[in-house]
């Protein structure tokens, strides 16, 4: 059991379940499907990490992981089979066994890779087990990496591992990884936030804002986007109209804190885009405003927004942050946009 542990994702599918849309590229949690897997992947320490994809996706400048190799597969039309034989001829000599991965199972754990490699032992394969059933993800050690030779058509390696059982080692777990063949199973694995209604996929993190109507994963990526406003201070210019954007799309439920949040920071955006005043200004009103007795009114939410905290974090570089918080503060004004009476007079006296 020498060598490294390599990962092939096969990504090259016609995507002929999923409405005729090019299913590598659809989102989820603002990332597309291989970009999951290929994430995955890498917190699980595989290298090289190989992704057979069609010959029309070009890999974006962002995937700058070294261990990353991209290898198209120019007839997908071939089957999975074809696919495997690419990863697999793709791989170094000094890799000693190999996951492979589906491209269209974002959800996939980085523990359920690294249990199969902890369970590698004499034989020769080690395979994920749901339901009495071997499904990827599978690990081969060099001595078997012949066998994807002998697949044939879409069915992988399944048809194998059920005729030679002596080959295999299973690794039982209580759920199958989900593949998202269609639309449908696309938007079964997500959830949509009650407060910005983007739709993250499913995670184990419990903890959210204690009055800001934000789910969880919402909550998580908008720590992910501080983070990254406080770590680098060409992003954190503009941290002050991220918060009020964040907060007046997550306002919750009725209440003292939660109408307060919601006046003040309508009334910081207003100040922002129709005033144009700089963040120093704004913070004195909002200090004076917050430390003043005021009956503020319970304002009610726009259904939806075009632009969240997804696409914030979406952007690669300080320029584009910027250009980005803008458009999400635009356009979450004007989503707001019947209650910008009611904010205009409350801005216009905090500046008398």
């Amino acid at each position: 059991m020498d060598g490294t542990v390599a990962g092939v994702i096969l990504a090259a599918g016609e995507s002929r379940r999923f409405g005729g849309a090019r299913k590598q590229l659809a989102l989820l949690d603002g990332r597309t499907l291989l970009e999951h897997v290929i994430a995955t992947a890498a917190a699980a320490e595989l290298d090289p990490i190989v992704a057979v994809v069609p010959v029309w996706l070009t890999r974006p400048a962002r995937w700058s992981d070294p261990r990353l190799r991209w290898v198209r597969n120019p007839h997908p039309e071939r089957g999975m089979s074809h696919s495997l034989r690419l990863g697999f001829a793709a791989l170094p000599p000094s890799v000693g066994a190999t996951i492979i991965l589906l491209g269209d199972q974002p959800t996939l754990p980085p523990s359920r890779i690294a249990a199969l490699v902890a369970a590698r032992d004499d034989q020769p394969i080690v395979a994920a087990s749901a339901g009495g059933r071997a499904a990827p993800p599978v690990l081969l050690e060099r001595s078997h990496f012949a066998v994807v030779e002998q697949a044939t058509g879409d069915a992988g390696l399944g048809a194998l591992l059920e005729a030679h059982p002596e080959w295999v080692r299973r690794v039982e777990f209580h759920d199958p990884v989900p593949d998202v063949d269609t639309p449908a199973d696309l938007a079964a694995l997500e959830e949509a936030c009650p407060g910005c209604g983007a739709r993250f996929a499913p995670t184990t993190a419990t903890e959210s804002h204690p009055y800001l109507g934000a789910s969880p994963a919402c909550w998580s990526a908008f720590g992910e986007l501080l983070a990254r406003e406080f770590g680098d201070r060409a992003h954190g210019w503009i941290h002050r109209r991220t918060v009020d954007v964040y907060a007046v799309q997550h306002p919750g439920t009725d209440g003292r804190r939660q109408r307060q949040s919601v006046v003040l920071h309508l009334v910081g955006l207003c100040h922002w885009l129709e005033h144009d005043l700089d963040v120093e200004h704004v913070n004195a009103i909002t200090r004076r405003l917050t430390g003043e007795p005021h009956d503020w009114p319970w304002l009610p939410a726009p259904g939806s927004y075009p632009i969240t905290v997804l696409d914030a974090l979406a952007a690669t570089s300080a320029t584009a942050h910027g250009r980005t918080v803008r458009r999400w503060g635009e356009s979450t004004w004007a989503a707001w946009h019947e209650q910008h009476e009611v904010i205009r007079r409350i801005a216009a006296a905090a500046l008398a």
